[in-house]
């Protein structure tokens, strides 16, 4: 036996299979942030909708990120009359005025559109006093600007041009490790003094700690000035004396070719680009400006030892 189906019956179990197939919608549920369930967040997604929580006599804030704000008429809700709302620069503060408050509330800010739908709490979700999203875009964007500054650093201080510089101690040994700072392509050639200066009487016995993409080629003092050669045309770092007190001051100087020369000798000196932050002891500091000749006798050469506190004074080899 046949059973003949009418055009009209192949529609209807045509839509029956489409509406079977087609997804719930799903609200986002938020979570609580931490110890307290009515502090609640939830992960920002410009194409998901958040179910918040809410109970007579009890106000919700909905937490922006600093910075957002909602724009103009860029606040609209399904039923107005059932709730108290205000705005500010920091979020939205909700307070449901009727018995049977649910209904949508859509914001739309200087950054984002937020659907948010309100709904009466219950047992698997408590009322949500404070709502605080988390921003994967925002995130996305400070990993990408601190790529980029680093990038800009290493680029702008020619740190491929002199190779790493190590900083371990020595295994099993309890003096700290050296690196010469001598110019590229010149290995044991001292570095170039002042007129009137000679090569014996330039100060070498610097320890840096921090960021080495902020150390110069070279760094010597005469005595009486201190010199910074970096083999680089683009913007140099601002270097910073360091005061008996401890606080810093911006130090003088000019430009001799690629070589910065700071207008004096310091115990210490800071050198900063950006976030970037680089350390520098001078080891044979003296005021009268005469040198310790029990230090280092190797020409061109710095101490460089990760974590080493500056303040500690470094055991001279020879002593």
């Amino acid at each position: 036996m046949r059973v003949r189906i009418s055009p009209a019956h192949s529609v209807f179990a045509l839509a029956t299979v489409l509406v079977g197939a087609t997804p719930a919608f799903a609200l986002e549920t938020p979570h609580s942030c931490g110890g307290d369930q009515h502090v609640q967040c939830a992960t920002y997604d410009p194409d998901q909708s958040y179910r918040v929580a809410t109970a007579a006599g009890n106000a919700v804030f909905i937490q922006f990120e600093p910075g957002e704000h909602v724009i103009d008429n860029g606040a609209g809700m399904g039923d107005r009359k059932a709730w108290s709302l205000g705005m500010n620069d920091s979020g939205a503060m909700l307070k449901p005025q009727a018995l049977q408050p649910q209904t949508n509330f859509l914001i739309v800010t200087n950054r984002r559109v937020y659907a948010i739908s309100l709904a009466d709490a219950t047992a698997a979700q408590p009322a949500t006093w404070i709502l605080r999203f988390d921003y994967p875009d925002t995130r996305a964007k400070a990993g990408a600007a601190q790529l980029r500054r680093e990038q800009e650093v290493t680029a702008a201080l020619g740190a491929a041009s002199h190779g790493p510089m190590p900083r371990e101690p020595i295994p099993g040994g309890g003096a700290a490790s050296m690196a010469s700072l001598q110019a590229v392509g010149n290995p044991g050639v001292p570095p170039q003094a002042p007129a009137g200066a000679t090569a014996n009487a330039s100060n070498m016995q610097y320890m840096m700690r921090g960021d080495r993409v902020l150390a110069p080629i070279l760094l010597w003092d005469d005595g009486r000035f201190t010199y910074f050669k970096y083999s680089t045309t683009r913007d140099l770092p601002t270097i910073f004396a360091k005061l008996p007190d401890g606080s810093e001051a911006t130090a003088n100087y000019h430009m001799e070719g690629d070589t910065v020369v700071v207008h004096e000798v310091s115990k210490a000196f800071v050198i900063r680009y950006g976030q970037s932050v680089l350390g520098i002891r001078n080891d044979s500091y003296s005021p009268d400006g005469r040198y310790d000749a029990s230090g280092s006798s190797l020409p061109g050469t710095a101490r460089l030892t990760r974590g080493h506190d500056m303040s500690t004074p470094t055991p001279n080899p020879g002593n």
